[in-house]
């Protein structure tokens, strides 16, 4: 039987990355990132309680990582770079990227990790554990960022024709 924190390492390597890529555009740094997060989540293995999912678990590690990392440099990372298509279910041709780009920009830091929570297929109970917040906050700052993120992409949409 294979080692459960090599198959967990496997199954979570690429998502892991593709999420702290996502929040910080640098491929080397997202990388660093991703290699801390496991280090953390293996010395931490034995102490997990299954209150929720590896998934979430790793998730929330990574989430907190990454904020530490912003502390240290203290500042806001840019958000460029990024390939949306990992992100999204289908290709999304170039002027959408830049506008998708430039909306993202224009969120912040929570209403971009609730998107991309929920895009990843966590539930609003395990984007809750991932962010802690409650079930009811997650729900409604999802709705306010969707709602948010469409009227500024309408807005770039025709700021661009």
């Amino acid at each position: 039987m294979a080692d459960p924190l090599e198959e967990m390492y496997e199954t979570y390597k690429k998502p892991i990355y593709n999420y702290l890529y996502f929040l910080c555009s640098n491929p080397h740094h997202a990388e660093e990132l991703t290699h801390d997060t496991f280090l953390k989540a293996f010395k931490s293995f034995s102490t997990f309680r299954g209150e929720s999912s590896i998934k979430s678990w790793l998730y929330r590690i990574a989430r907190n990582t990454y904020l530490n990392s912003a502390k240290k440099m203290s500042s806001q990372m840019e958000l460029s770079g990024l390939d949306e298509t990992d992100y999204f279910s289908s290709p999304i041709d170039s002027d959408k990227k830049l506008i998708i780009k430039s909306v993202f920009k224009q969120l912040t830091e929570k209403e971009t990790n609730l998107i991309l929570l929920r895009e990843h297929g966590f539930s609003y109970l395990e984007i809750a554990g991932i962010l802690g917040l409650t079930e009811g906050k997650v729900k409604v700052g999802l709705h306010r960022a969707k709602k948010k993120f469409k009227m500024l992409y309408l807005d770039e949409s025709e700021g661009s024709q």
